[in-house]
C-alpha cells in the first residue's frame, strides 16, 4: 500500500480523489459529498482559517482503497486534525497503515487528537465504519442525527407555525437576506458565528470558540459563490439590537437534488422565545426560490439535543442516519 498526499492543482488525481468519494456515497441517497466542481474549489482556495491537506491510500495496482481531507485549523482548536475519511469497505481489513499514518502526521503537526466520523442507519447498531475507528484506538466523543425535509416545504404549515411562534418573540425582529451579510451587520455577525462550536452540544468533543471576524466572515462567502452556492439567512435581532441567534441554508448550485440546512443557534441569553423555529420557519421561506425544484434538505444534530430536534421535527424533517463523531488522543 502506498500512501501519498496530493496536488490539489493536479487534475487527475483531484478528478480520482472526488471519484472515490462520490462512488462510496452513490449506495446511500442521504450520504452527501461536495460535487466534482465544489470539491475542486475547496481543495485549491487557499483558507487562512485552515489548513487542508488530501491524502489517499493506493494499492500497488493504483486502485485507491481510502481518502482523507485533512483540516488543521490556524486559529483556534489548535490540538485538532479533523479527517474527513472515505474508506472502501471492501478493503477495511487493509487501513491500518493508513490510519497509523494519520496519527503520525497529528504528531508532527503538533496536535494531540484525530476527530472522524462513521455513519450507521439510524435505529441500528454502530456500522463497521465505527467498528474500525474503535479497533484502531478511537472513542465515540458525540452522536449526530441526520434528518431530511422533503421539499417543498408546506407553505400553510410555516405559516400556521410562524402564527404560533410570534408572540413569544415580540421583542426581538427577524431579518434575511440572501448572500452575503449585510455591511452593518457582519461585525456582530462574526462574533455570534465564533461560539457556535462553543455553546453547541457535543458530547466529549470539546470544541472551543472559533476565530470568526468579518474577514472570515467574507473569506466564507467568496468560497461560497466560487462553489456556486448560495447562501440564505436569518437573524433574530434584539430590541437592543444584539444578534440573538442565526440560522442558515446553503443551496449548491451544481447539485440538482440537495441542500443543506447548516447552523442554527440561539445565544443562551436569548432562548426561550422560540426564535429557533422562528428563524426556520422564515429562512425557509425566504429560501423557496433558491431552493428551486430540489427535493431535499439535510440537517445534522448532536443527538441529545432536544429543542432543536423538536424544532426540526415540527418542521417535518425525519430522521435518515446517525453519524458517530469519533476522537483518538494521540
Amino acid at each position: 500500500m502506498r500512501i501519498e498526499d496530493i496536488d490539489p492543482s493536479d487534475d487527475a488525481a483531484l478528478e480520482a480523489f472526488w471519484a472515490h468519494e462520490a462512488r462510496l456515497a452513490a449506495g446511500d441517497p442521504y450520504d452527501v459529498v461536495w460535487t466534482r466542481e465544489e470539491r475542486k474549489v475547496r481543495a485549491r482556495l487557499s483558507d487562512p482559517w485552515t489548513e487542508r491537506q488530501y491524502v489517499w491510500a493506493r494499492d500497488d495496482d493504483g486502485a485507491i482503497v481510502a481518502t482523507a481531507e485533512l483540516n488543521l485549523s490556524l486559529r483556534d482548536n489548535l490540538e485538532v486534525l479533523w479527517a474527513d475519511l472515505r474508506i472502501d469497505p471492501a478493503r477495511r481489513a487493509e487501513v491500518g497503515p493508513f490510519l497509523g499514518d494519520l496519527k503520525d502526521r497529528t504528531r508532527l503537526s503538533g496536535r494531540t487528537r484525530i476527530a472522524a466520523e462513521a455513519r450507521w442507519a439510524s435505529g441500528g447498531p454502530e456500522g463497521p465504519d465505527a467498528e474500525l475507528l474503535r479497533a484502531h484506538g478511537f472513542r465515540l466523543g458525540n452522536v449526530e442525527a441526520q434528518r431530511v425535509l422533503d421539499l417543498p416545504a408546506d407553505e400553510e404549515h410555516l405559516e400556521r407555525l410562524a402564527t404560533r411562534t410570534a408572540p413569544h418573540h415580540a421583542s426581538y425582529a427577524l431579518r434575511s437576506w440572501v448572500g452575503p451579510v449585510p455591511e452593518d451587520v457582519v461585525d456582530a455577525y462574526g462574533a455570534m458565528r465564533s461560539v457556535m462550536g462553543a455553546e453547541a452540544p457535543s458530547g466529549e468533543m470539546e470544541w472551543e470558540a472559533e476565530d470568526f471576524p468579518a474577514d472570515r466572515v467574507r473569506h466564507e462567502e467568496e468560497e461560497l459563490a466560487a462553489q456556486q452556492r448560495t447562501s440564505v439567512t436569518t437573524v433574530a435581532v434584539h430590541e437592543d439590537g444584539t444578534i440573538a441567534g442565526h440560522s442558515q441554508i446553503v443551496v449548491p448550485g451544481t447539485d440538482p437534488v440537495n441542500a443543506m440546512q447548516w447552523d442554527t443557534l440561539v445565544l443562551s441569553a436569548h432562548r426561550g422565545h422560540r426564535l429557533g423555529l422562528a428563524m426556520k420557519v422564515q429562512n425557509l421561506r425566504t429560501a423557496a426560490h433558491a431552493l428551486g425544484q430540489r427535493s431535499l434538505i439535510h440537517t445534522w444534530n448532536a443527538a441529545d439535543n432536544a429543542p432543536m430536534i423538536a424544532v426540526n421535527e415540527t418542521l417535518g424533517y425525519r430522521l435518515v442516519a446517525i453519524a458517530g463523531v469519533f476522537r483518538c488522543d494521540v
